[in-house]
């Protein structure tokens, strides 16, 4: 029952923290430019 899991996890526990990791750093690109505009307007 639980080894399923355990295969499985490893995979999809490194493919969330990328999918996470690459989130992160859109959003802070996102902040950055925002603020980039504001100080500029």
């Amino acid at each position: 029952m639980n080894t399923n899991k355990i295969k499985k996890n490893p995979t999809t526990e490194i493919k969330e923290k990328l999918k996470k990791s690459k989130f992160d750093l859109l959003t802070n690109e996102n902040d950055f430019l925002v603020k980039s505009l504001k100080k500029a307007g």
